[in-house]
């Protein structure tokens, strides 16, 4: 799902998604195969609702270039060797020195991926919104790190400044992105909008339930 979405992100506004459980947990997958001919009469009667989640958009730049793109799930920020020094500012101003493995930026339709394993908040994709969840942070009588998943609202906009240079993993959607040198990491939640095709009365906190509790 993720890839079909990226495929057609320069046609988001004109594409509509219909996700089809072929596997096990299918989060977004609001039909199973053998409800193929149910799923074409919707189609043809338009007895369907469209639901439609805000994503991620972000900017990476270094101290000659500057690379911008789109998450549906979460931008991460990762170095498993070191331990990254990270600056966050929240809307220009600092917020916290980070100092850990690294750094998740989610909107609410990644809420229940990545960044609930890393214990992050679910969040309701009705409400706009953008998460920051940290990675192992350290926490000591010397070092301070919030410690704690981070709920911004759709104004917000947040900056990751690198303290000093190191080599880090950056991945949209669990896809690597090759930017070497990162300097600054921008990010916010997107006016753009990725819209799925559901059966009608579709509840978000069933699709929680199905997925997490039975």
């Amino acid at each position: 799902m993720l890839a079909a979405i990226h495929q057609y992100m320069d046609r988001l506004e004109k594409v509509r998604f219909i996700g089809i459980n072929t596997g096990r947990l299918g989060f977004f997958t609001d039909f199973e195969i053998d409800e193929l001919p149910m799923l074409f009469e919707l189609l043809k009667t338009n007895e369907y609702e469209l639901n439609e989640f805000h994503i991620l958009e972000y900017s990476l730049i270094n101290d000659n270039h500057t690379l911008t793109g789109y998450a549906v799930n979460e931008l991460a920020i990762i170095n498993p060797v070191h331990t990254q020094n990270i600056d966050v500012f929240i809307n220009g101003a600092h917020f916290e020195t980070f100092r850990g493995t690294g750094l998740l930026v989610s909107p609410p339709t990644g809420s229940t991926a990545y960044n609930k394993s890393l214990g992050g908040s679910i969040i309701d994709p009705k409400i706009k919104a953008i998460q920051m969840t940290e990675i192992a942070p350290i926490n000591n009588r010397v070092f301070r790190s919030l410690s704690a998943p981070l709920i911004l609202s759709q104004e917000s906009k947040i900056e990751l400044k690198t303290v000093e240079r190191s080599e880090l993993f950056i991945s949209a959607d669990g896809v690597r992105l090759d930017f070497a040198n990162l300097r600054k990491v921008t990010t916010r939640l997107s006016d753009r909008t990725v819209t799925f095709i559901v059966k009608k009365n579709t509840n978000f906190f069933h699709r929680v339930q199905r997925a997490f509790l039975k």
